[in-house]
């Protein structure tokens, strides 16, 4: 393997490293009230037994978000992340989103919760 290869595999191993043990986002700062109550019902409905059918019931667009950029850290073992889309007066998903790493099983427990005000390339927490 000659020099320019293994620095390359170098720094491919960093990012993966990297992305991997991303860390915990900045706190935000006070949510819009639209956020805030997002906020809420969702942390209601995403513990409850079946969260797609009962968020939906709720009015909420959630599903299971996979964090393939890596912008926040790894789920652990039996953790998901679930992601809230915020929608705007006209019924459209805009940017906002809210995300949650949920701790699966018969009780689910929120572990922590994120906001992006740009789909994803910002997170801050909003625990």
């Amino acid at each position: 393997m000659n020099l320019a290869t293994r620095a390359v595999s170098a720094l491919s191993l960093c990012l993966v490293v990297a992305a991997a043990s991303a860390a915990a986002p900045p706190a935000c700062g006070s949510l819009p009230p639209d956020i805030r109550d997002a906020k809420r019902d969702m942390s209601v409905c995403i513990t409850m037994a079946n969260p797609l059918a009962d968020c939906g019931r709720m009015g909420l667009d959630v599903q299971i978000f996979s964090n393939n950029e890596g912008r926040l850290p790894a789920a652990g073992r039996g953790q998901l992340y679930w992601e809230g889309k915020i929608r705007a007066a006209t019924g459209a998903a805009g940017q906002r989103r809210l995300v949650y790493l949920v701790t699966d099983g018969t009780k689910k427990v929120i572990n922590a919760r994120y906001y992006s005000p740009d789909h994803y390339v910002t997170f801050c927490s909003t625990n």
